[in-house]
C-alpha cells in the first residue's frame, strides 16, 4: 500500500498546524481528501461569511438539507450573479460609446 503515496513537503502556517493538532485531524489525509474534492469533478469549495456558514449548518443539520438539495438555488443564484455581470458590462459599454 505504501507505494500507492509520495512524500511531499507542504508550507502551511503555524496557526494552521496548530489548528490540525487541536483537533486531532491527520494533516496528510487531510489534504487528500481536499485534493479530492479539488479534483473530483462535481465538489466545489466556497469561502462563506461565518454568518451564511453558520446558517448552512443550521439548513443542513435540521432540515436533512444535503449539497444535492442545495444545487437548484445555486444555480439560480449564478444565474442571477452572471446576470448583474452582464448588465454591468452593458453600462461599461455604454460609456465606452460616449467617449467615442
Amino acid at each position: 500500500m505504501a507505494d500507492d503515496f509520495k512524500r511531499v513537503n507542504v508550507l502551511i502556517t503555524a496557526e494552521q498546524y496548530a489548528r490540525v493538532n487541536r483537533l486531532g485531524l491527520n494533516l496528510s489525509g487531510l489534504v487528500r481528501d481536499l485534493l479530492d474534492d479539488h479534483f473530483s469533478g462535481s465538489h466545489v469549495t466556497i469561502s462563506l461569511s461565518r454568518r451564511v456558514r453558520r446558517l448552512y449548518d443550521q439548513v443542513v443539520s435540521n432540515f436533512g438539507g444535503t449539497d444535492e438539495d442545495l444545487e437548484p438555488y445555486l444555480a439560480e443564484a449564478l444565474d442571477r450573479f452572471l446576470e448583474a455581470k452582464a448588465r454591468e458590462i452593458q453600462q461599461m459599454r455604454g460609456r465606452l460609446k460616449e467617449r467615442k
